[in-house]
């Protein structure tokens, strides 16, 4: 379980860095974590009356049904039947970001789908589009519903895909497994649509823009990315540190090469004695 004061302080420090990026912006924009059976949500006007500047204090808490545990019922956010109608819907997530970023807004003012062209994008949430919602009735169960759906319709084509969507004209609702990746979605969207927006500007309809993508990458693929690899093949020559010719034998501890099997049994007996004698 995350600590309490962890929780409201990830909430306020992810929400600044919402708004001084450009994502959320005085007009609205609301974030939850989930712990356990306990919601905590950001409060009312967090944008409109504290640009964002705010305490942990502020954090409302209440239960998976919106009764309040920690705070006034007033205070919480007025998209918060989406995020409770999320949480209900897919117990794997464990953080919800409404924002306004303005070029995925850009897209769901045109009624169309976001692409997944940069690499961030299609490594971070997958190879689908970014789809719209129809438009909805801002923080009603209309909205809740049609999130829901369009979340549930990205899983079946894609498992492991991430839950992002657009809302025509109003923002976007991004849900993660932590509050990272669901800041994480919104920023690889956003700079994914910026790469868009400024690819049209730049070459528009120029028939030498090659605007295809050459590789698309695999599951394996982004898997492998996390792994150690080889800087060069086994048997490359080169000069160590202290200037002598080497053979590369591969990725070794300097430590584990020079240490015998016999000097670790040996180490390891001693402390293990040492260990029982205490």
């Amino acid at each position: 379980m995350v600590n309490t004061k962890n929780i409201r302080k990830s909430i306020c420090e992810v929400g600044k860095l919402l708004y001084d990026r450009g994502y959320i912006d005085a007009s609205g924009g609301n974030i939850s974590v989930r712990d356990g059976d306990k919601i905590y949500l950001s409060p009312r006007q967090s944008g409109e009356h504290h640009q964002w500047t705010i305490d942990e204090d502020s954090i409302i808490v209440t239960d998976m049904c919106k009764i309040p545990i920690i705070g006034e019922l007033s205070k919480i956010t007025r998209e918060s039947v989406s995020h409770y109608y999320i949480y209900n819907a897919f117990p794997e997530v464990k953080a919800i970001v409404h924002a306004h970023p303005p070029f995925m807004m850009s897209f769901g003012s045109a009624h169309m789908d976001i692409p997944a062209v940069s690499e961030g994008t299609r490594c971070v949430i997958g190879t689908l589009p970014i789809t719209n919602i129809e438009e909805s009735i801002p923080g009603s169960s209309q909205q809740a519903e049609r999130v829901v759906e369009n979340f549930n319709q990205r899983k079946k084509i894609d498992p492991e895909c991430g839950l992002i969507c657009n809302i025509p004209f109003h923002g976007i609702f991004s849900a993660a497994s932590d509050l990272n990746y669901a800041f994480l979605f919104v920023e690889v969207s956003e700079i994914n649509c910026k790469i868009l927006i400024n690819r049209q500007i730049m070459f528009g309809n120029n028939p030498k823009a090659d605007l295809s993508i050459h590789h698309q990458i695999t599951r394996e693929e982004i898997n492998s990315i996390g792994q150690d690899k080889e800087a060069c093949e086994i048997g490359f020559k080169y000069r160590d540190p202290f200037g002598n010719e080497t053979v590369y034998q591969g990725q070794k501890s300097p430590l584990a090469s020079n240490v015998s099997a016999d000097l670790i049994s040996k180490i390891t007996e001693e402390v293990l004695r040492k260990l029982k004698n205490n």
